[in-house]
C-alpha cells in the first residue's frame, strides 16, 4: 500500500475543514437556542411555580438529550481537530496502533479515523472484555 497523494490529503482537509466548520455552527445555533429558552422561561410570571410533573419530566428529558447530544459533538469536533493535526504533521491515514497505512475505503467511511479496521476492532474488543470485568 502507498500513502495518500498531496491532492488526497487536500480533498481530506477539505472535506474535514468543512465538517469541523458546520459542526461548529450547529453548537453555535444550539447554544443561542438553549440561551434563548431559558430567557423565555425564567421570564414567564409563572416560572418560579412548579409546573405539572409531566411538564417537568419533559423538561428533563429534553435537557437530559441536549447534554448528550453536547458531548457526542464535542467528542467529534475533538476527533476531526485530531484529523487535520494528523493532516499537518504529515501522519493522516496511518494507524496509530501498528502504523500500517489505513486503507482508502476506511478514510473514505470515516475520514476522522486514526486506526485501521483490524486494531479499531481489536480495541473494541479489550474494552467491551474490560467492561465485562469490571461488573
Amino acid at each position: 500500500m502507498e500513502t495518500l497523494s498531496k491532492e488526497e490529503l487536500e480533498r481530506f482537509k477539505a472535506l474535514i475543514t468543512e465538517e469541523y466548520k458546520a459542526l461548529l455552527e450547529e453548537l453555535r445555533y444550539r447554544e443561542q437556542s438553549f440561551i434563548m429558552e431559558n430567557q423565555r422561561e425564567t421570564g414567564s410570571e409563572l416560572s418560579s411555580y412548579a409546573n405539572h410533573p409531566a411538564e417537568a419530566a419533559s423538561d428533563y428529558a429534553n435537557l437530559t438529550m441536549n447534554l448528550n447530544l453536547a458531548e457526542r459533538d464535542t467528542k467529534y469536533l475533538k476527533q476531526l481537530e485530531d484529523a487535520l493535526d494528523r493532516i499537518e504533521r504529515g501522519v493522516y491515514g496511518i494507524c496509530v496502533v501498528c502504523k500500517n497505512i489505513i486503507p482508502m475505503v476506511r478514510l473514505e467511511a470515516v475520514p476522522t479515523a486514526n486506526k485501521c479496521i483490524e486494531c479499531k476492532n481489536e480495541v473494541k474488543r479489550r474494552e467491551q472484555e474490560e467492561a465485562k470485568h469490571a461488573v
